[in-house]
């Protein structure tokens, strides 16, 4: 087991995951040629509650080690509870369920380690390509999120100053002889940004019961109608 000191040394030193893996190995006296992945999983959790006990930072890079090789043993405890047959039954057991037992459970697409024990070089290189998978994943969000900016760019505006002043704008429109106007003549200019400025408002004040809208075609103008005990206020 890795000593407190041990514990210290590594963090000091800022070592990588995988040089924390190969430690782990070796201090719990592992098979580098057949790791056991269920006592390795429990090894890194007890030393990530170490660091944190020692109020040290925990990089990302060890939680989400420690969240795949967890993953790791609940899924070889799946693996094993599948292939359980159950023997304890007076009645003869049907020859199907036999030849169902030998046959390994469907595995995904998605290319895994082997469970139960692997060698040092598989299990690293495995979890890098998981790291790979992340970061493609963090990428695209990233992405998205520069393209969701760029439509709706943060406003400095509060929002309740624009629902206010967009029930204000309605109101003007409405008078005993005219009880709803366009949506376009509420937008200032008829581009994505003005667009969506003056959507968002409305499906507060829609929200809040102040007003209502239709939209009788589909791409078609939206038609905002005051409600009747508020259009006279």
């Amino acid at each position: 087991m890795l000593t407190d000191n041990d514990m210290i040394t590594l963090v000091v030193n800022e070592p990588s995951w995988e040089d924390v893996i190969l430690k782990i190995v070796a201090e719990e006296g592992m098979d580098p040629w057949a790791v056991d992945l269920i006592k390795l999983a429990d090894a890194f959790n007890v030393y990530l509650q170490k660091i944190g006990e020692m109020d040290l930072r925990v990089p990302a890079r060890f939680i989400l080690i420690a969240a795949i090789l967890l993953r790791m043993k609940s899924d070889i405890f799946a693996a094993k509870k599948l292939r359980t047959v159950l023997s304890d039954s007076e009645k003869p057991p049907d020859p199907m369920l036999k030849i169902l037992a030998e046959v390994p459970p469907l595995q995904p697409p998605l290319k895994r380690i082997p469970l139960g024990s692997v060698t040092v070089d598989e299990l690293i290189s495995a979890l890098k390509k998981a790291f790979e998978v992340k970061e493609r994943r963090t990428i695209r969000k990233d992405r998205l999120r520069r393209a969701v900016a760029q439509v709706l760019p943060v406003d400095q505006e509060d929002i309740t100053d624009r629902i206010e002043k967009l029930y204000s704008q309605i109101n003007s429109y409405l008078t005993e002889l005219q009880c709803s106007v366009e949506f376009s003549k509420l937008v200032k200019t008829w581009e994505r940004r003005s667009i969506v400025r003056t959507l968002l408002p409305l499906l507060h004040l829609t929200q809040e019961g102040k007003v209502d809208y239709r939209q009788e075609q589909v791409w078609g103008e939206i038609i905002v109608e005051g409600k009747k005990n508020e259009s006279k206020a």
